[in-house]
């Protein structure tokens, strides 16, 4: 009888029907990890939880995340891609040791340049800020919107003044005395030209002056007029606002040139000032513009690891718009692995990951996985370095793309493939 007891007991702790709710969790957590898949932060890829929930770093949803196994990815520090995120990402290798028809690219032909996406946006150098000259009240606005395109000289705004007003009753009133008392001691041709010259700096053109001093009569309110043709940007004021000296009324943008800002990766081929370049847009099919670089950064911004490339290209016709995308090209080949006197290899120093545990490269295996390798560098070249270690001829080296594929790895695995490699000698 106490054995079936016993049995009785055993029974009712394995039914699951009695589990209680922590082990049932503990339970789902243990398969979790079991099946190597566990929860991370698209943005903190260094959060790792074997339990879905919310990033303590943002707050955003965890994704969860299969691990790797050693089976699966042949070996540590390795990655595999799918053809679609090879293309997508413009992951790029070349053979060392070998040039020419032996060069090989991951998913397409030759590589015949850098490729990097941008869009367009404002020249600042075209831009101008027209100011009040003289504190008033805006009369009339000739402008009502921004987006409106005006003409050079064509009127913007009129302004009455009581200080305008003033100004324009003195150079009257000079002009009147030099006519009176010609001849008289007291030489009024000073004041009517610094009545003149105020009036000047305060915005009145040549014709009104002119046309004030022929009337006789004050111009008032006063209209003022656009310096060039351009784009209203920005508008600041209505009919009716009351503005001081030096208020900003409103902004012009001349579209005859224009900037085409692009984003360069790390692993990228750097670009010079003054390179010449190819800028085509996928709005128009077939259209391609030369320009040449004008700024390229040497810092990458931010988190996004990525450098600013600007290039400034003509716009006669104003067709290309702020906002719209555009695509930069080099012209001529990009940089290659080239071998080197007494046997070395040498490689784009694009292609080179440089960390506080050392430098490392990525290569792809014949089996078609990158693996990421641990290198010693030797002596630079122009934009070539030679690899000393690690690396032979034939292999093929990632020459562009190199920090997609090490942002991949971290994001799969959680920390960056030279983690733990502090002190490893070459």
């Amino acid at each position: 009888m106490a054995l079936c007891l016993g049995l009785a007991a055993c029974g009712r702790a394995d039914d699951p029907a009695t589990a209680s709710a922590p082990q049932a969790d503990a339970t789902a957590t243990s398969a979790t990890a079991a099946l190597g898949r566990y929860y991370t932060c698209s943005m903190h890829p260094q959060v790792h939880q074997d339990h879905p929930g919310d990033c303590p770093i943002c707050g955003m949803d965890l994704i969860a995340v299969n691990k790797p196994t050693a089976s699966a990815t042949g070996g540590a520090r390795t990655l595999h891609l799918s053809a679609e995120q090879v293309r997508q990402g413009n992951i790029r290798v070349s053979k060392v040791g070998q040039q020419g028809a032996n060069d090989k690219t991951s998913g397409a032909a030759l590589a015949t340049g850098l490729r990097l996406t941008g869009r367009v946006v404002l020249n600042p150098e075209n831009l101008v800020q027209v100011s009040a000259r003289v504190p008033g009240r805006v009369d009339r606005l000739y402008v009502r919107a921004t987006g409106e395109t005006v003409r050079a000289g064509a009127p913007l705004f009129a302004i009455y003044s009581e200080e305008l007003l003033k100004a324009q009753q003195e150079l009257l009133l000079a002009r009147a005395q030099m006519r009176e008392l010609a001849g008289q001691q007291i030489d009024y041709a000073p004041l009517a030209d610094a009545a003149q010259t105020k009036l000047r700096l305060w915005g009145m053109t040549s014709r009104q002056i002119t046309t004030l001093l022929r009337s006789g009569k004050v111009l008032n309110p006063m209209p003022y007029f656009s310096p060039r043709r351009g784009i209203v940007q920005t508008l600041n004021i209505r009919e009716g606002d009351y503005v001081s000296e030096g208020t900003a009324v409103l902004q012009l943008a001349d579209l005859s040139s224009v900037w085409v800002e692009a984003q360069r990766y790390a692993s990228d081929q750097p670009l010079r000032d003054g390179q010449t370049v190819q800028v085509s847009f996928p709005a128009f099919p077939g259209r391609v513009v030369p320009g040449r670089v004008s700024f390229s950064s040497p810092e990458l911004a931010g988190e996004s690891r990525v450098a600013l490339v600007r290039v400034k290209i003509p716009n006669p016709h104003q067709q290309y718009t702020p906002g719209l995308q555009a695509v930069v090209e080099t012209v001529g080949p990009v940089s290659r692995a080239e071998p080197v006197a007494g046997g070395g290899l040498r490689v784009p120093i694009a292609a080179v990951l440089q960390e506080s545990a050392g430098s490392s490269l990525w290569v792809r295996n014949p089996d078609g996985r990158y693996e990421n390798r641990m290198v010693k560098l030797g002596p630079q070249t122009g934009q070539q370095v030679e690899i000393l270690s690690n690396l032979k001829a034939g292999e093929e080296v990632v020459i562009n793309g190199a920090y997609l594929l090490n942002s991949e790895y971290i994001l799969q695995n959680g920390a960056t493939p030279m983690a733990g490699m502090e002190g490893m000698k070459m």
